[in-house]
């Protein structure tokens, strides 16, 4: 029976034990579907949690929205002009396109109440000092007087004035950490300790 052309083969599904090779290369086969698999449930739980962080921001997006249609608006950063008060110790704030967009003046458009403002604060300190300057700037015959010389930063300075026929003035001391501006004028409350 040396000539095999004359048999007749056939294919069937028959037992086949493993060599050691073949056990070797099955082990390394398996270690990397493990890996692949790990692999694959790793790329698949970040999918689901982009998916889940895209879900959420969607959600908390159409409360936002939902939220402003029920309260008919929103809070906004917006410029706005300060106009100080300091008789009242407060300070209007009006959006700048407002103001920009008033007729005849903005001053004329305030007192016919033709404009509101957005927002109603007390007046800080720094805004004390901050009208102080803007109306000093406003001076006909401004005049600034050292109380003593100025050694680097700490300085001393009566500052006097007149506008529209009333005379105004002002002191400024700075010594240290410690710093003092106060108007000196008949509108000015008095006070008897500092």
């Amino acid at each position: 029976m040396n000539d095999t052309t004359k048999l007749k083969i056939e294919v069937r599904n028959v037992k086949h034990t493993f060599t050691p090779d073949e056990k070797n290369n099955l082990g390394q086969r398996l270690a990397q579907a493990f890996g692949d698999l790990h692999n694959i449930e790793a790329e698949f739980d970040q999918v689901k949690a982009d998916y889940k962080a895209k879900l959420t921001k969607q959600e908390a997006d159409m409360q936002m929205v939902s939220t402003n249609i029920v309260n008919g608006f929103e809070m906004r950063n917006e410029r706005c002009v300060v106009v100080y008060r300091p008789d009242a110790g407060e300070k209007d704030l009006y959006l700048e396109t407002v103001v920009q967009g008033a007729e005849p003046t903005f001053a004329d458009a305030i007192a016919a109440g033709l404009i509101d403002p957005v927002l109603k604060e007390k007046m800080t300190r720094e805004d004390f000092q901050a009208e102080l300057i803007e109306a000093e700037s406003k001076f006909d015959k401004r005049k600034s007087v050292p109380l003593f010389p100025s050694v680097g930063d700490d300085y001393g300075e009566l500052v006097t004035g007149s506008l529209g026929g009333k005379w105004f003035g002002a002191v400024r001391i700075r010594i240290a950490k410690h710093k003092l501006e106060e108007r000196l004028d008949s509108e000015q409350k008095a006070f008897k300790v500092r």
